[in-house]
């Protein structure tokens, strides 16, 4: 079971892809923007990576990528209560899995707050009940996830830009153990937010081939874990970026709630020839035996190993990025 202590740093692995990493995103009510930023240590080389990226009316507005960064000293120090810093990235636990405090410094700057509803759900396997609770060894050892609301302002465009006042609902997560690039094969990671009563997460990771199953649906004040899932995907002008998806989630206990997810912006995060597509999307809960037909928001990240000519053949998506890259 998840506590307060796994909040900070673990005990390394001798495995050299060993990380951990936290992470956060958040997308307003109004589904103009969709906002997310991540921070993590790379303990054997001894590097800190961040990234913050946020879209508005379907359009890049900040893409920001401290990564790789040389880290002084051992990672292990790092205190998450005392802030941890990537660039002008400065992630801050304010309360044990409950509140983080999200700051970027500077011209293009940001200050949120992220604030937990919903209890930590460990995917590793001891609040799944039984039912399914695996994940690819390739990508994480250990993963759990909230969902909350994130209140504060964003001023992506610089001093003369719009400051925009957020008060919107997202998720975060947190991972540590072994994340090897090389040999994983891809998942599918999608949270949505039909209100502060009603969130989901769906984690599929691949081994061998075989798509694993994990995650959860909070309703009536509590995480029920997923048992089973299904994603039906309609590509856009690409294949692999998202138009619509289709997905049924069941729940351990046979509940099940059909969404339809539609696309309002993505972009492109390349590593390599991992490619990670996220894409903010508008969710409409078609059915379930909890609530009636409802809307809500959110992100599927889809991550898929893209070939010489696939990557080529977006290279006008990575122009996108270079335009809005925050120095």
């Amino acid at each position: 079971m998840i506590q307060d202590s796994d909040e900070w740093l673990h005990e390394v692995g001798s495995d050299p892809a060993w990380q951990e990493s936290f992470y956060f995103n958040w997308a307003d009510p109004a589904r103009r923007s969709f906002t997310l930023a991540r921070t993590g240590y790379r303990f054997h080389p001894r590097k800190t990576d961040g990234l913050a990226i946020s879209l508005r009316d379907g359009e890049l507005e900040l893409y920001y990528g401290p990564a790789d960064l040389d880290h002084e000293g051992d990672c292990s120090d790092e205190d998450p209560a005392r802030g941890m810093r990537a660039g002008d990235l400065v992630v801050t636990m304010l309360e044990p899995l409950r509140r983080w405090r999200l700051q970027i410094e500077g011209e293009r700057g940001m200050d949120v707050v992220f604030e937990a509803h919903t209890p930590a759900f460990d995917y590793s396997g001891q609040d799944t009940g039984g039912h399914g609770g695996k994940l690819a060894r390739t990508m994480t050892g250990a993963h759990f996830e909230q969902s909350g609301r994130v209140t504060g302002w964003t001023q992506f465009g610089g001093d003369d830009a719009q400051r925009h006042e957020i008060d919107a609902l997202g998720q975060r997560d947190k991972s540590w153990g072994v994340r090897d690039w090389d040999r994983l094969e891809g998942w599918e990671w999608i949270s949505g937010q039909i209100g502060a009563d009603f969130c989901f997460n769906l984690m599929q990771t691949i081994e061998g081939g075989e798509r694993l199953d994990n995650g959860f649906v909070f309703r009536d004040g509590a995480n029920h874990p997923i048992a089973r899932a299904r994603i039906d995907y309609e590509w856009a002008a690409q294949e692999h970026q998202l138009r619509h998806a289709s997905i049924e989630l069941v729940e351990a206990g046979g509940r099940t709630h059909r969404l339809h997810a539609e696309a309002l912006g993505a972009f492109p995060i390349p590593r390599g020839d991992v490619w990670l597509e996220e894409t903010h999307v508008a969710y409409t809960l078609e059915a379930s035996e909890h609530r009636a037909r409802c809307e809500g928001t959110g992100v599927v990240e889809h991550v898929w190993r893209a070939t010489p000519d696939e990557i080529g053949a977006r290279g006008h998506r990575l122009a996108a990025v270079r335009k809005a890259l925050r120095p």
